[in-house]
């Protein structure tokens, strides 16, 4: 995996790109699995997970400085061998695979659902895919430069849906203040440290962001906003429909966007809202579909791991294809594997570091 200048990205880029893919989890139908777990205090779990994945966070940060221009999959295999760094991979490959898939079909069902009921679900899923396909064959910078450009319309796009939600919004659903009790809560983020994978996904792109300093000071910056976006999103759903209503309503988003109103005349104005969103969802699965073309180019050692996007496209599409009941496989799918990628976050990250430091004091 050479390193270019030209397919580098800088703070805002990375800033972005992880700000879109973790943020937009607050729009989709883990959000109902969330207010299901924590009821009312669901919004503590998205503050309790992110400061649970802070310390392999740091971890795996120290060991990619400590090897710059080296990708933590190519890190992995020098400290842990070849082997291992296969498995790892091969791991990682199935893992965002599956969740691509599933995920991007239930985006997909999300919007003919509520937007378009009379739209096939083969032609607008082919179609968003090729739309996906198309962005990440432009590279990596040029992912970024999307990416960046999308998220201040995003941004004012939900500063303007916040606005329109807080004048309906019933502020006691909030109590109790922390659900049915502060274990509750703890147990409730650990089952949800996936809502922060991400951040290692990415960082079989360390050497293509313009410098360490640039690397971690978007990495930490953007999932710091990212919390705080996401809090004021489940919160928000709390005062508009309360959690009992949540644990209902399979897209939680879509209903708020076609909750609000301005005034008595304009009433329609979802329309804004999906437009912004689906833009946003384009940025998302870009991003996923370069990643995994990028991950399986390092597993079967492809240099020119581009002339895999389009087969990896259509396998993601076969595969979302497949559930004939979305809602329920997608519920599945999402609760099998956060049951197994949290573990994967909490261990590997140590093992990985203590690996680097009884190479390095070998090396000494």
């Amino acid at each position: 995996m050479g390193k270019s200048e030209k397919d580098q990205v800088g703070f805002m880029e990375f800033f972005s790109i992880i700000a879109i893919t973790v943020g937009l989890k607050s729009t989709d139908m883990s959000t109902v699995l969330l207010f299901k777990s924590g009821l009312n205090a669901a919004w503590m779990i998205a503050i309790g997970s992110f400061i649970l994945i802070i310390p392999s966070l740091l971890l795996v940060n120290s060991v990619l400085k400590k090897y710059q221009c080296k990708t933590i999959l190519e890190v992995t295999q020098l400290t842990l061998g070849k082997p291992i760094a296969f498995v790892v991979a091969f791991i990682m490959l199935c893992l965002i695979l599956i969740n691509t898939a599933t995920d991007s079909r239930s985006y997909i069902t999300q919007l003919i659902t509520i937007n378009f009921p009379n739209t096939p679900l083969f032609i607008l899923y082919l179609c968003f895919l090729a739309l996906c396909m198309w962005g990440a064959k432009k590279g990596w910078e040029t992912v970024g430069t999307i990416a960046w450009t999308t998220f201040p319309y995003l941004i004012i796009a939900l500063s303007f849906l916040f606005f329109l939600l807080f004048k309906e919004a019933v502020f006691n659903r909030i109590f109790p203040l922390f659900g049915t009790g502060l274990w509750e809560i703890a147990k409730g983020s650990f089952n949800f440290i996936p809502l922060f994978s991400e951040p290692f996904t990415l960082a079989v792109m360390y050497p293509f962001v313009k410098g360490h300093q640039t690397y971690t000071r978007g990495l930490y910056s953007s999932l710091v906003f990212t919390v705080f976006l996401m809090v004021l999103l489940y919160l928000s759903y709390l005062w508009i429909f309360d959690y009992r209503s949540i644990g209902k309503i399979t897209f939680p988003y879509n209903e708020a966007i076609r909750f609000v109103t301005i005034g008595r005349s304009i009433t329609n104005i979802e329309t804004f809202f999906i437009t912004i969103w689906l833009v946003g969802v384009f940025v998302k699965f870009t991003v996923y579909i370069y990643l995994i073309s990028r991950i399986f180019g390092f597993l079967f050692r492809i240099e020119e791991f581009e002339h895999t996007i389009i087969p990896i496209t259509l396998l993601v599409f076969v595969i979302g294809l497949i559930p004939e009941n979305n809602e329920t496989n997608i519920f599945l799918v999402r609760t099998t594997t956060t049951a197994y990628v949290k573990y994967f976050i909490l261990c590997f990250p140590p093992l990985l570091w203590a690996a680097a430091k009884v190479k390095e004091a070998r090396a000494g």
